[in-house]
């Protein structure tokens, strides 16, 4: 986390709700009184570190293999191998929130049920939320997950993924909210050059990162055990359970939306270069002024879990 105060005491106060025991999160050097606050949270362990999130990094992974990558994605990885071996773990950012299936009241549930399947991980569908026009983008951030859903209440009724049984990774079968803004509002993204790509970059590296807007799934629940543990920001090693599908809700557009681009932005340590903030702020820029502009006939106010099941955001088996 970096500058998450907005989100943080909401974000703890959900998780906790849902049978969370304990918070592992490295701090990158937050200015707005994260680190201090979290220092001052009896289920929560603080790292921190002199290198920043971005900065490049040169690791081996629990198989042997070298690795370079961001900093910070290694630290989200091998943290919880160090300090959480055999349990099961979620990795969940601040402004994402786990929502359970319908009737299940704890995390422990769905940590059972794996177990009993001898699985090591499962599938979420990341669902972006958001307000009816940018102009909800302004004022002062809520204060909790039901008052996030009351200012940010829509979400594409659109199914994302679907699972692949054996598979590390599932079947694409939607696209993001912000890619379908994108489409509307003609934004493409500007392609990250470095190395000798700046002078002549495949077809094929161009087209993997056009696709690349934003995430439509993750894997929130991993055994960090043996050979099962995550992979970049989104997998596991080894293929999650074939039956249970939870789901992300991201708040990506909110009103702190603006603030966190520019300073993405000029911090440059995200994946690419940061190259999504940089779309982001041009789709705020060309949604000023439209009257609605995040709505279509797709989008709808979210009700509960069993609308997710409903339209296969979300799958669990009574």
């Amino acid at each position: 986390m970096k500058n998450e105060m907005a989100f943080l005491p909401s974000w703890l106060e959900y998780h906790r709700n849902i049978g969370f025991e304990q918070f592992l999160i490295w701090d990158d050097a937050s200015g707005d009184g994260t680190f201090e606050y979290l220092c001052d949270q009896p289920d929560c362990i603080v790292l921190h570190s002199d290198m920043g999130f971005g900065e490049p990094s040169t690791y081996v992974d629990p198989r042997g293999t070298r690795r370079k990558d961001r900093f910070g994605t290694y630290v989200t990885a091998a943290a919880p191998q160090c300090f959480l071996k055999g349990q099961f773990v979620a990795y969940i950012d601040a402004d994402e929130f786990l929502i359970l299936p319908p009737r299940v009241h704890s995390v422990a549930t769905v940590v059972a049920r794996l177990r009993d399947q001898g699985a090591t991980g499962c599938l979420a569908s990341v669902i972006e939320f958001f307000p009816a026009s940018s102009t909800g983008l302004v004022g002062e951030m809520p204060k909790s997950f039901s008052a996030l859903l009351d200012a940010y209440p829509y979400f594409q009724a659109e199914k994302l993924i679907e699972l692949a049984p054996g598979a590390k990774s599932p079947r694409f079968c939607g696209l993001s909210k912000t890619a379908r803004l994108y489409e509307r509002y003609g934004i493409e993204l500007p392609l990250y050059r470095r190395g000798w790509h700046r002078i002549w970059m495949p077809a094929k590296v161009k087209r993997a990162q056009r696709g690349q807007t934003s995430p439509r799934h993750k894997t929130p629940l991993i055994l960090r055990e043996g050979d099962s543990y995550q992979v970049g920001s989104h997998n596991g090693s080894l293929p999650p359970s074939g039956t249970v599908l939870l789901s992300m809700a991201h708040f990506v557009f909110t009103a702190r939306s603006r603030e966190k681009i520019q300073d993405a932005i000029r911090r440059g340590g995200h994946a690419l270069g940061g190259r999504k903030y940089h779309g982001y702020a041009a789709l705020l820029a060309a949604m000023d002024g439209c009257e609605d502009g995040f709505l279509d006939a797709e989008s709808v106010r979210y009700e509960g879990p069993e609308q997710l099941v409903t339209l296969g955001l979300m799958r669990w088996e009574s």
